[in-house]
């Protein structure tokens, strides 16, 4: 890391929790002393000045998907990707999204108990398709684009850093075990 004055001054996004603003911190070695002392405010703080005086960073594809400098200062003034939600708002998508995985596993039938009418499965659907970071979302998108009755399917764009988790999950659900066999004769006992 080289360091030299090229940024003027930026401001840290409110919606980067402190525990984010710590894993920046980790992940591209920042040189700031005593982080986990610091509150928030202080860590923004220490984050800009020394953003500010880096000359580059380490690019990062894991979770932040940064490779330069202006790129993380982007990240940093934009609102969190994954704090988009109130908490009110999280169980709304959710309570949605659960009636419309029930909807899809009672056959896609239309009942006065669930949902009358296709348009209103479908402008729930569009709706919850926003939030694909939620597991049960993108679950009940995959059910609803099954419905034989809809006839345009609901596009969902998962984020890069969930698309990354979902391929590790992948990746060791598809280890493959190995097997042993043994021939000759082997003698059981029962007690």
């Amino acid at each position: 890391m080289e360091f030299q004055d090229t940024t003027e001054i930026f401001h840290i996004h409110m919606s980067h929790s402190r525990k984010e603003l710590l894993d920046i911190i980790r992940v591209f070695n920042l040189p700031i002393s005593n982080k986990n002392d610091k509150n928030k405010k202080q860590l923004q703080d220490a984050i800009v000045e020394v953003v500010r005086y880096l000359s580059n960073i380490t690019p990062e594809d894991e979770y932040f998907f940064v490779n330069s400098k202006e790129e993380l200062i982007d990240y940093l003034t934009k609102p969190n990707p994954a704090k988009t939600l109130t908490i009110k708002e999280k169980t709304d998508v959710m309570l949605i999204a659960k009636k419309l995985i029930g909807y899809s596993r009672n056959g896609y039938y239309l009942l006065p108990s669930g949902y009358m009418d296709t348009i209103e499965v479908y402008k729930d659907a569009t709706y919850i398709a926003k939030f694909p970071e939620i597991p049960s979302v993108r679950k009940a998108i995959e059910l609803i684009n099954l419905d034989p009755k809809l006839r345009d399917r609901i596009e969902m764009v998962i984020p890069r850093r969930v698309k990354k988790q979902l391929e590790k999950r992948k990746k060791v659900k598809q280890q493959n075990i190995p097997l042993y066999i043994k021939h000759g004769e082997f003698t059981l006992y029962f007690d």
